[in-house]
């Protein structure tokens, strides 16, 4: 059975959140660390929620709504696409959230790795202010 986009990207965040939700994390994968054999996009959007601060660095995560992702693969290969949408990224180790706000526009690159199912922020960059996102109609 094929899910429909809305619902295989909405299934694959809750999916993804659960784990660094429950602070769980596998003893091979040190925090920071998305293996090799994980598939990584780059991908531009808009900080919606940072960390709080003094938040511990093994659990920060950043709540970012971004452009949809054409090229995303399921967990079989697949590549079946996910639509723009927020998302919570865990926060990798040495990326640096500093001087960035709520709705400064971004290009960052994350990792999946669905062995562990783990998404990870690798690297984030702040855009100009007058960089124009497309969200599309379903994100309005």
């Amino acid at each position: 059975m094929k899910l429909p986009p809305l619902r295989l990207a909405a299934s694959l965040a809750v999916a993804l959140a659960l784990p660094s939700l429950a602070g769980c994390r596998p003893a091979s994968a040190p925090a920071g660390s998305a293996p090799a054999q994980a598939k990584r996009y780059t991908v531009r959007g808009e900080v919606v929620r940072l960390p709080e601060a003094g938040a511990p660095s093994q659990s920060q995560e950043v709540s970012i709504r971004h452009e949809a992702i054409p090229d995303f693969e399921d967990r079989q290969g697949a590549v079946v696409g996910m639509s723009a949408m927020v998302m919570p990224f865990r926060v990798g180790s040495g990326v640096s959230l500093a001087g960035l706000e709520p709705g400064d526009r971004i290009r960052f690159r994350f990792a999946v790795d669905w062995s562990s199912n783990r998404i990870e922020l690798e690297s984030i960059e702040e855009l100009p202010r007058e960089t124009a996102l497309d969200f599309g109609p379903a994100a309005r």
